[in-house]
Formats: structure tokens, C-alpha cells, sequence
């Protein structure tokens, strides 16, 4: 208990006053005697005066109760609590594909980011009513996954449950500088790292770090020998030209000792080969198999179990389907027969207009120049259409006359002409084309606000124009042809990601069309991206099936988890050697709460001097 005011603590010297008082008042009382004969036989002799006492009373100690309790009244008496200082939690999860490394050293079979993961259900499960917690993916871009205060316990486990390992590489400065930067310095703070180690950090790359750090290394019993782990690294096909797929495979031994493994390949779902691979410590077997054709997927498989499983398989889809056929429709080619020619995936034919020796329903797009395009044409045709410098009284393109000299606004531009310079560009003979309903302009002129670009899509067409004559301008000299070409061809095509992308990485899917997942759920590409143009569920392993609206397989890639970051479970990451450097910690002062009890005292003075009133009175 303390005292707000001491100074009142004057107030106890009333007490000696008050027994004065009474002492003063007690004095003895005169009575008159008959005679003083009756104690004449008393022959004691006294020295001195006789010692006086104060009389015990009710009132006195009533009045000394009064002025103890407003003494101490007005001292103002306070009780203080030391309460807990709200704590902020940072988790830094390794959300990593070694992370889904199965370690047997507790004695039973464990994941790693089963057990980081149960490590965080216990923190949080653990905090108190005013505290938060963050959990940072440690990934190649480290990102928050959850955050809340106490009170969001329930929802931050049911999220913490869907979390899944999956991701090639980590970058630890970039997590620890984004949990540095969510630090709250009205709270205690902490950061947990939870990770296996399986990577090495310079530690002059670390940023300094304004909260103590506890690392959590998985697994927290390490076994005494190395984890046992055979990965398949580099699966990949090349199509002969005989229509047969030759395919690759490395396996690599990630453990100190000799193992024999038994590799499977499949051709679509028949055992195609099965053969027995003795591997060395670390050491690698290539191996090279020749599928027959038509095969349209295939799948490589180590038999026996190790530390790792998602590493021992990995598939490749066998369909041409990163090759984009296009036709080109010219009397004069040569330009735009070099922009596309330089664009990679393109197979590209030349046709003339008198010639017609092809089918546009057989290319994936076709290109009108000039006469290219049938003056007799009433409807588009099927299909991806685009239209360079579209000839004069085009039914489908009607126009009046041609405009001359003319130069583009780029403030006027769609993301079609993203990364095209086209200051200094002209063209000096423009279509004045009548824009049709169903087009949407790309790019117009600066001063008259003529359409230079558009696209659109009609019923069964998906149409680009550009409405200007390439030999007419200075275009074909500059940087901005084959980017405005493979802008134009981006929008035009399927898209064409990477035969093979690490668990994890995003790939680019623009359009809409429909990703059939592992499992074989499809997800919408627009739902998926989130409009972005970016598929980033890509954290399980296997074939990823790109369709398009009418349903036809028109692109895919495969996911591989093993590499050569993930399937080296060798722990490689020691905290104790890492100089982290610590900049001034957040010492907050300790947060106190007080109860006056004043009030309490002050009514029991009142309540005594109504008794001591009241006493008096009844005398």
C-alpha cells in the first residue's frame, strides 16, 4: 500500500492531543466531610503527587478512531497492481518444401512443419487477452499469413491448419525485415523462428533487429546420422521429330551413405521401364528413356520410401502444347514476318493472298496485311484474327479515307502497349476505319483522336487491328515492334508458361481459361489470379492442365518439388554463429494500476462521528 500524500501523515499528532485533553479533564473532585477524625489512624506517609491516569471511555477511542482514519483519509492510501504488459508474438514459419521432411529422431514419425506447426498452436493458444501474434511465411518472398489479437485465437487455428509446406528457396533478411517492420512498440515483442535450417545465410545480409529472437530449429531431437534422402532433379522431354518423347531424369543421393533405388517411368498410366539405381554418397545417376508416341503425360517414380516424398516423383505433359501455330496472310511479309519470328513458341507459315494454301482453322492465329484480308469477307472468321493495315471499302472494316502524318498519344494507351516507347514514332497512312461496337480502343492519335490499335471479340473471334501500314512508318526501326508484338500475341494466344516450374513458383496465366489442378478440381483462371494475371497455387506437386472456354487443353506445366535448395535435408543454418545485429530494444515501463481506498475511510468517519453524536446525546 502507498500514499499518494505523505505530507498528511501530520495529521496522527491530533492523537497525542486528544489523550491530552482527556487527561487535562480528569481532575479530582472536592466533597465536603464531617470530620476528618475518621483518618486520623492512617499514618501513611506520601512523598510526591499520585501518578495520573487517562480514564478508558467509549468517546475517547471513538474520537481517536476519527482522527486515525481521516488522517489517513487524507493521506490518500492507494493499493497497486503490476499488471501484464500486453506481448506481441512474431512467427517466422518455414513454409518451404524441406519442411515436408518426415524426421524420426522423438522416436516416431513427425513433419517438420507438423511440428513448427504445433509449436504455434501452443503460443497461441497460450496468449493473453491483450495480445496479438503474426505468422510471416519464409519463402522466397516472404509474406504475412495470419495475424489477430487474442480474441481471434479460434479462426487464427482453423487457418493454421490449412497451411501447407510448399515453396522453393527462402529468404531469411527479407522475413526478418518484414517481421522488424510489424513490431508494435506500445507492446512487449518477440520473434520466433521456426525452420530446418536446410539453407545458408551471410550474416551480413541480416537486417538489425529490434526485438530478441528465439530460433526453433526442426527437428528439436535431430538424429544422430543425416536425414536419408534420393530426389529426382531435372525430369524434363524434348518431342523427335519421329513423334517420340525422349526423356530426362537425375537422380541424386542427398545421404552419407550407399543406397540401391528402383526407378519407375510411366507412359501415361502403363509401366513403361523399371530399373535398380545404385547410388553413391552423395553422388548422381543420369538416366534417358525414349517414349513412343502418341503419349500425352509421363511420370518418374523412386519406389522406396525416404525422409522426403514429395521429391520422389515428378511428371511432364507431353503435349505440344507450348508451340503456338500462326499464319501470316501478306503480299509483303517480311516485317512482320521478323517480329514474329523472333517471338519465343511461335511457328510461323507465310501464305500470299492469291495462293491460299491454307486452312486458318488449323493455326492457332492468323494474321491479315493489307490485301491479306478478303475484300469478299461478310464475317469474321473463327478463331484469333489480327488485322494489320485492313484495305480500303472492308466491309467489315468500313472507312472513308486514309490519314496522313499522324503520331500516337501514349496517354492514351492499354496495357497492350506495356513496355512500347513510342515517343517519335508516326505513321503516315492511317485507315480512318469507323469503330466497330464490339472494339475497344488501344491506342489513338494525338491530335485527332483517330483509333490507331484496337481489339474486341465477337461472337466466335477474338480480334486485334491495327489500323496504320507498317512500310509508311518509322515503326519497324524501333525497340516498339516486337514488344507491341508480343503484347498483341499475349492477348491473342493461349498462354505458354514453362515447360516446369519449382513447388511454389507463380507462373503467368493471362485470360480466361480454367487450371485443372492435381486432383483434377479446375479453378477459374480470373478467380485464381485474382484478376492479377498471376496463378500462384502452385504448392502441389504434379500436372497443372491450362483449358479454354470451350473446354479444349490448350497449354500446361508440370510442378517438381525436388531441386536442389528442398532435397538436401542436411541442416545448414547454425543461430549461434549468425551476428545478428540488435538495435535498441523497446524497455517499456511497467503499467501499474491503482485503487484508492480514501473514499472507504471517509465514510467511516462519518459513520463514527454520527456515533460519537449520538452517544453524547444519550447523556
Amino acid at each position: 500500500m502507498n500514499f499518494l500524500f505523505q505530507m498528511a501523515a501530520w495529521g496522527l499528532l491530533t492523537l497525542p492531543i486528544i489523550l491530552i485533553l482527556h487527561l487535562l479533564r480528569n481532575r479530582r473532585e472536592q466533597l465536603p466531610i464531617s470530620s476528618l477524625r475518621l483518618w486520623q489512624g492512617l499514618q501513611q506517609k506520601k512523598h510526591g503527587s499520585l501518578p495520573r491516569s487517562i480514564p478508558l471511555s467509549v468517546l475517547l477511542m471513538l474520537q481517536l478512531l476519527i482522527a486515525t482514519a481521516l488522517t489517513l483519509a487524507l493521506a490518500r492510501p492507494v493499493f497497486s497492481i503490476l499488471l501484464d504488459q500486453p506481448r506481441q508474438t512474431i512467427f517466422i514459419l518455414d513454409t518451404t518444401t524441406s519442411m515436408a521432411a518426415v524426421d524420426t529422431g522423438s522416436g516416431q514419425a513427425v513433419r517438420r512443419f507438423d511440428a513448427a506447426r504445433q509449436t504455434i498452436r501452443n503460443e497461441i493458444q497460450a496468449l493473453g487477452q491483450r495480445d496479438s501474434f503474426v505468422i510471416i511465411g519464409l519463402s522466397p518472398q516472404p509474406e504475412v499469413l495470419l495475424s489477430g489479437e487474442a480474441e481471434q485465437k479460434t479462426q487464427a487455428l482453423l487457418a493454421l491448419d490449412n497451411l501447407v509446406p510448399g515453396a522453393t528457396g527462402a529468404d531469411l533478411p527479407a522475413a526478418l525485415t518484414l517481421a522488424n517492420g510489424l513490431l508494435d512498440p506500445s507492446r512487449l515483442q518477440q520473434i520466433i523462428v521456426l525452420t530446418d535450417g536446410a539453407y545458408t545465410v551471410p550474416s551480413d545480409l541480416l537486417p538489425p533487429i529490434s526485438a530478441p529472437i528465439d530460433w526453433q530449429i526442426q527437428p528439436s531431437n535431430p538424429p544422430t546420422l543425416q536425414p536419408s534422402n534420393q530426389a529426382l532433379l531435372n525430369v524434363s522431354s524434348r518431342t523427335l521429330p519421329d513423334g517420340r518423347h525422349r526423356l530426362f531424369a537425375r537422380v541424386i543421393n542427398y545421404s552419407d551413405t550407399s543406397v540401391a533405388r528402383t526407378v519407375q517411368v510411366f507412359a501415361g498410366e502403363r509401366l513403361f521401364d523399371e530399373t535398380v539405381v545404385q547410388l553413391q554418397p552423395q553422388a548422381e545417376s543420369a538416366r534417358v528413356w525414349t517414349l513412343p508416341a502418341p503419349v500425352e503425360t509421363a511420370r518418374v517414380s523412386l519406389v522406396e520410401p525416404d525422409s522426403l516424398p514429395l521429391d520422389n516423383e515428378a511428371e511432364v505433359l507431353l503435349l505440344e502444347t507450348t508451340r503456338q501455330r500462326v499464319l501470316l496472310v501478306s503480299d509483303t511479309p517480311d516485317t512482320l514476318s521478323r517480329a514474329l519470328s523472333a517471338q519465343p513458341g511461335i511457328e510461323l507459315t507465310v501464305d500470299t493472298p492469291a495462293g491460299r494454301r491454307y486452312d486458318p482453322a488449323d493455326f492457332d492465329l492468323t494474321v491479315f496485311e493489307g490485301a491479306g484480308l478478303p475484300l469478299d469477307l461478310t464475317a469474321w472468321p473463327a478463331g484469333n484474327l489480327w488485322v494489320v493495315n485492313p484495305p480500303l471499302g472492308h466491309p467489315l472494316l468500313p472507312a472513308d479515307n486514309f490519314s496522313r502524318n499522324l503520331r500516337p498519344d501514349p496517354a492514351t494507351g492499354s496495357t497492350l502497349l506495356v513496355g512500347a516507347d513510342l515517343s517519335g514514332v508516326y505513321f503516315n497512312r492511317v485507315l480512318q476505319v469507323t469503330l466497330p461496337e464490339w472494339a475497344e480502343v488501344d491506342l489513338r492519335a494525338s491530335a485527332s483522336g483517330q483509333p490507331l490499335i484496337f481489339h474486341g471479340a465477337t461472337r466466335r473471334s477474338q480480334i486485334v487491328v491495327w489500323a496504320f501500314d507498317l512500310a509508311a512508318s518509322n515503326l519497324p526501326a524501333r525497340l516498339a515492334l516486337p514488344l507491341l508484338t508480343a503484347n498483341t500475341l499475349q492477348t491473342l494466344l493461349s498462354p505458354a508458361p514453362q515447360p516446369v516450374v519449382p513447388l511454389g513458383e507463380p507462373v503467368v496465366i493471362n485470360g480466361n481459361f480454367s487450371i485443372e489442378v492435381p486432383g483434377g478440381r479446375r479453378l477459374s483462371s480470373l478467380e485464381a489470379e485474382g484478376g492479377s494475371g498471376i496463378f500462384t497455387r502452385t504448392k502441389l506437386p504434379g500436372l497443372y492442365k491450362i483449358y479454354n472456354d470451350q473446354g479444349a487443353l490448350v497449354a500446361g506445366f508440370a510442378v517438381h518439388a525436388g531441386s536442389a535448395l528442398e532435397s538436401n535435408l542436411a541442416p545448414q543454418l547454425q543461430p549461434e554463429t549468425l551476428n545478428v545485429q540488435r538495435s535498441m530494444f523497446n524497455v517499456l515501463p511497467p503499467e501499474i494500476e491503482y485503487y484508492e481506498i480514501w473514499p472507504w475511510l471517509a465514510g467511516v468517519v462519518v459513520a463514527v462521528v454520527m456515533l460519537e453524536g449520538w452517544l453524547a446525546w444519550r447523556k
